[in-house]
């Protein structure tokens, strides 16, 4: 098993892993393959990113989200709604870009999951500066959330978090994590323009009147996720295993109302 440090960019020494190239899918059948490869990544030690598009809007709900409160966003509601393993607000995903990252990270280490939160929004917003799109951390911004609205906001993107990526004072970048027993699950959005669904919240093209597209950034941004985490990332497909526990965890969890409904 490689070690924490080479995945998450804490060490110089450099790793293989594997890039699943963007594909578009249903809602439970993404949420279902990134945690199949969470359990991949936990017995093999070897990372993994992946990069995706949804097949129709989709609202996902935050892990401990209540589904009764999606009656505070009337406008998402005749949307498809799966519920995440992560937590944070509901997200509309539409005209957007998916990543998910994972990468082995020893029990009880809580070092290398900042690290990875940090390095890549980083490395998503030194490739959206080399489309000329200047987008800083929420820290850096000078501004300070309102302590009220952080977890009352039914959306991610109406809340602010410290790595948060924010362009002309709007969020478009957020991510959350989960913690396996050997590895994390880090994934988020970027949002590149403005959904029907959440026509509250603009995206990278409306605010600077631009056209960039998921398939013109994923390349840049593999590119620089392996300069700043240390890793080879060598073009790959699911394996028969992966792929059989995705089939399987959608049915039993991301596809089961009882499931969407738990909370």
């Amino acid at each position: 098993m490689m070690s924490t440090q080479a995945a998450s960019g804490l060490s110089p020494k450099p790793c293989v892993g594997r890039l699943i190239s963007l594909a578009t899918l249903g809602a439970a059948e993404n949420m279902a393959i990134d945690q199949a490869i969470l359990d991949s990544v936990s017995e093999s030690g070897v990372p993994v990113l992946r990069f995706y598009k949804w097949a129709e809007p989709t609202l996902s709900l935050g892990y401990f989200q209540r589904l009764a409160t999606r009656a505070a966003h009337p406008q998402s509601d005749s949307i498809c709604c799966v519920r995440r393993t992560t937590g944070g607000g509901a997200i509309v995903h539409d005209r957007e870009l998916t990543y998910s990252i994972s990468i082995p990270v020893p029990a009880g280490s809580a070092g290398p999951r900042s690290v990875l939160y940090q390095q890549t929004h980083t490395a998503i917003a030194e490739t959206l500066a080399d489309f000329g799109v200047h987008a800083v951390p929420f820290h850096r911004t000078g501004v300070r959330p309102r302590p009220d609205s952080q977890n009352s906001q039914f959306l991610c993107f109406q809340r602010r978090t410290a790595e948060d990526l924010v362009v002309s004072g709007y969020k478009v970048l957020g991510s959350a994590q989960r913690k396996s027993r050997a590895a994390v699950l880090q994934h988020g959005s970027l949002l590149l323009c403005t959904s029907l669904y959440a026509p509250q919240i603009p995206g990278i093209n409306e605010l600077l009147s631009l056209q960039l597209t998921a398939q013109q950034l994923v390349p840049h941004i593999a590119d620089r996720l392996s300069e700043s985490l240390g890793v080879d990332w060598r073009v790959d497909t699911l394996s028969s295993r992966e792929e059989n526990n995705a089939k399987q965890i959608c049915f039993e969890r991301f596809a089961s109302s009882h499931w969407t409904s738990r909370r």
